[in-house]
């Protein structure tokens, strides 16, 4: 962590009690914790990037939007939407055609 502060992003990875990187993501008290942690150690005065991965309904922008705000709320500023437990190239481009998630959108 003290490497990514000499940066400008971070995509961040939690470690488990076993020492190994915990495959799930970390959840929104755990990025408010890393948060704190950057808030609190780093020396640059420029921006540092927090990217989340994840998925979103593209097909219901309420919902999608109630996702992301949880992440922006903590300091995320990156969302990448990743398909990575349903490769199907065409489930993938679909999703594509449905757009990025937005915080606002129209009903």
């Amino acid at each position: 962590m003290r490497r990514a502060l000499r940066y400008d992003g971070l995509l961040p990875a939690v470690i488990g009690e076993d020492g190994k990187v915990r495959m799930t993501p970390p959840t929104p008290a755990e990025m408010r914790a890393m948060k704190a942690f950057i808030d609190a150690n780093r020396a640059q005065d420029t921006p540092l990037d927090i990217i989340m991965e994840g998925q979103t309904p593209g097909d219901d922008p309420e919902k999608a939007a109630k996702i992301i705000r949880q992440w922006v709320e903590v300091g995320v500023t990156w969302w990448i939407e990743a398909m990575w437990e349903d490769p199907d190239p065409q489930k993938v481009l679909a999703r594509i055609r449905q757009g990025p998630p937005r915080l606002a959108y129209n009903a």
